[in-house]
C-alpha cells in the first residue's frame, strides 16, 4: 500500500512539475534580457511600410544607428532644409539604408521602414548603440492581382469540351436528317 501511494504521488508530481519546468526553460527572462526589437506588422506587401520599435534598451539622447538590409527596404529620408534644387533631387533619389535616431526619456524609439513597390524578400532591421545591438526581420511579399472570385481551374476546359461534343451531336443529327429526307 505504501509503495502504491508513493508511486501515485510521484506520478502526480511529474504531471505538475514537467509543464512547469518546460515553461521555465522557454521563458526568455530566465536566460537574460529579452530583445526589445519589434516590428508591426511582421509581413507587408510591396510598397507598404512597417514600424520598427525598441523600448527600454537604448540610452536617451545618445545616437542609435538604425540600418536596413534587404531588397527595396529603406528608412525615410529627412526633409531637406534649404538645399539647392539639384541637391534636393539627388537627396530624394537616394534610398537611405541607415539613419541616426535617439531614444526618448523612456528609452524607447520607433522608426518607419518603407519598402519598394517592385522588390520582395526578407528585410533585416538592426539598431545599434555602442555595444548594444537589437535586430528583427520582416517579410515583403509580392502584390497580387485583384481577385475576381474565379480561379480558372478545369471549368473552362469542361465547358469547352461540352461545346465540342454538343456541336458534334448537332452536326451528326443534321447529316442523318439530310440522308433520310
Amino acid at each position: 500500500m505504501k509503495r502504491t501511494l508513493a508511486l501515485a504521488s510521484l506520478c502526480l508530481l511529474a504531471v505538475f512539475a514537467a509543464p512547469t519546468a518546460a515553461s521555465a526553460a522557454t521563458d526568455s527572462s530566465t536566460y537574460g534580457p529579452a530583445g526589445c526589437a519589434t516590428l508591426t506588422p511582421v509581413s507587408v506587401t510591396q510598397g507598404e511600410s512597417t514600424v520598427f520599435r525598441c523600448d527600454g534598451t537604448f540610452d536617451p539622447g545618445t545616437p542609435v544607428t538604425v540600418t536596413v538590409a534587404g531588397p527595396g527596404c529603406s528608412i525615410p529620408a529627412a526633409k531637406p532644409n534649404t538645399a539647392g534644387a539639384t541637391e534636393q533631387a539627388a537627396e530624394q533619389s537616394a534610398v537611405p539604408t541607415s539613419g541616426t535616431f535617439s531614444a526618448d526619456a523612456a528609452r524607447a524609439f520607433a522608426v518607419t521602414i518603407e519598402t519598394s513597390k517592385t522588390a520582395s524578400g526578407t528585410c533585416m532591421v538592426t539598431a545599434a548603440q555602442g555595444a548594444t545591438t537589437e535586430s528583427a526581420s520582416f517579410q515583403v511579399s509580392e502584390r497580387e492581382f485583384a481577385s475576381t472570385g474565379f480561379d480558372g481551374g478545369a471549368l473552362p476546359w469542361i465547358g469547352g469540351g461540352l461545346l465540342v461534343v454538343g456541336a458534334g451531336v448537332i452536326g451528326a443529327m443534321a447529316i442523318r436528317r439530310r440522308k433520310t429526307a
